[in-house]
């Protein structure tokens, strides 16, 4: 039975949270679903599939625009944010919610009912949290930071209390239950669904022609930034003390750093920044090993896409969802959360790399078929048993 289902996301630029948005919006329009992406601030990097149809509302700058809007905002930025910091987005959210209503009763008027709202990322939660209706599940890759205090608790609220949560993996689930539990909120509903792949579209783009560097090389694909830690994967591999290049495919505000660090340790020659590029996936099926530095890591897709690619990944142990990807032989090159413990799993990897063949499950639970229909099969209605686990 095919389904009309609205995807919310903040923006659609290159990101983890965008390109899972992507990928399931693309396989649902393909088994012949009514698919509808609602973008709430921008981002035009990734575009989903023709079938699906995208929608560009700022709720934010329609707000105010209006007389009204205008005066609420300058207030709740002058009078409010000073007296509760953090809260911008209680203020936000408050009226988005509202417009958010609005533009679904607007679809439905045009197109007909809508069966379930898939909204992904804490951004987009933020944005329009004050919208509450039984179709509506909240994808959330991440838990947000330490338990906090009783504002923080205040916060979280509005955010999740009696609402339908989905979680990437058990361990970030683990997470955000025990923060939301320190505080007394309690979702209607859990569910852990992992994030979906097109396993066939991946490694067919793995095969277009790109420009390799002339030795064999290992590889990290990510956004140049504090949480991903790149210095720690510069510094792990300069102590590996191995024969191989490292590429580094992405782009951010800790870029000009890095290679300010690479001048520094006399390794220009040997590492590449070559910047962010729409199809990483070539350089990871020609890599030797792709490796991963972050501070955290909620889900960690660009190692199921490296896995996807034929190639094995190493990854530090750190909080989040490495753990429920990295399994297996692969779990092997989980390294010690430490520069040292990195640049060992880099040399082990490559002198001794797991098998991804003959263990199908390692790939195939990322699925994109698969993972579509746990949420079209998530309940959408108000009277079914709040809590239950999936």
């Amino acid at each position: 039975m095919t389904q009309r289902v609205l995807l919310v996301v903040r923006k659609l630029s290159i990101g983890g949270i965008e390109r899972v948005t992507v990928n399931l919006a693309n396989v649902l329009a393909r088994e012949g679903h009514d698919v509808h992406v609602l973008v709430l601030k921008g981002g035009h990097e990734l575009v989903p599939d023709d079938a699906v149809t995208v929608h560009r509302l700022d709720f934010d700058k329609a707000f105010r625009k209006t007389g009204l809007g205008l005066a609420y905002d300058l207030i709740t930025r002058a009078l409010l944010k000073p007296m509760l910091p953090g809260s911008g987005f209680l203020w936000r959210g408050f009226y988005g919610g509202r417009y958010l209503k609005r533009f679904v009763a607007r679809l439905e008027r045009e197109h007909g009912p809508i069966d379930r709202v898939i909204m992904r990322g804490q951004g987009a939660f933020e944005t329009v949290w004050s919208w509450r209706d039984p179709r509506l599940w909240q994808v959330t890759v991440s838990w947000p930071g330490s338990e906090g205090g009783r504002l923080k608790g205040f916060y979280l609220r509005r955010l999740y209390e009696g609402k339908q949560v989905v979680c990437n993996t058990p361990n970030v689930r683990a997470q955000l239950e025990k923060q939301l539990g320190h505080h007394g909120i309690r979702p209607h509903r859990w569910a852990t669904i992992m994030n979906p792949c097109d396993i066939e579209a991946i490694r067919r783009q793995a095969e277009e022609p790109v420009e390799l560097p002339a030795r064999p090389f290992i590889v990290h694909v990510s956004r140049l930034s504090d949480v991903k830690r790149q210095e720690w994967l510069i510094l792990a591999y300069l102590e590996a003390g191995i024969e191989e290049d490292l590429v580094i495919v992405g782009d951010g505000p800790k870029r000009e750093s890095l290679e300010t660090l690479v001048a520094e340790r006399g390794a220009s020659e040997r590492i590449h920044f070559i910047g962010s590029r729409p199809n990483p996936y070539p350089w990871m099926k020609h890599a030797r090993l792709f490796v991963l530095s972050s501070r955290s890591e909620a889900f960690g897709i660009v190692l199921a896409e490296s896995m996807i690619c034929g190639t094995p990944c190493v990854a530090v142990d750190c909080p989040g969802g490495v753990r429920n990807v990295l399994i297996h032989d692969q779990a092997r090159l989980i390294a010690d959360n430490s520069v040292t413990g990195l640049a060992a799993k880099i040399r082990e990897g490559l002198a001794n790399p797991p098998s991804l063949e003959g263990d199908p499950e390692l790939i195939e639970r990322f699925r994109d078929t698969r993972i579509m229909q746990q949420f079209l099969d998530l309940p959408t209605t108000s009277d079914a048993m709040s809590g239950q686990a999936r």
